[in-house]
């Protein structure tokens, strides 16, 4: 049974990862928005969905296994992306300071909202427990 947990709790870092896409193309390609506010939107709506997601399946506050796995899945796959960007532009037009802080700025918001959504507190909202 916990391996069944486990692997669901894996599938939800995996959709999160999929509403990454989704929701970036349709907010920058096809509305046209831009900009470090569109990022922290998407991930706020993200970590949202994951934790909300997590406190469905679980039916209780998450481990601190359980919690990581998330995290490490969703936080992983999306820094190895930006990293793959940043060696993209680096290659293509140089990489400053400049342009590994706007990249930061765009990549942070997400590992961070999403940590501070599956804090026992607001997972515990999501299940109904008091506090």
């Amino acid at each position: 049974m916990e391996d069944l947990k486990r692997s669901r709790v894996t599938i939800i870092a995996v959709s999160a990862i999929v509403l990454f896409f989704l929701t970036n193309y349709l907010a920058r390609f096809l509305f046209g928005l831009t900009g470090v506010l569109v990022s922290v939107v998407i991930a706020a709506l993200i970590a949202a969905y994951i934790s909300w997601s997590v406190a469905r399946i679980l039916k209780r506050v998450p481990t601190g296994d359980e919690r990581a796995r998330v995290l490490w899945s969703y936080g992983g796959f999306l820094g190895a992306l930006f990293l793959a960007w940043a060696a993209y532009v680096g290659l293509s037009s140089g990489l400053d300071t400049g342009s590994v802080i706007f990249l930061l700025s765009h990549y942070l918001p997400y590992p961070a909202l999403a940590h501070l959504m599956l804090s026992d507190r607001v997972v515990g909202r999501f299940v109904g427990e008091p506090g």
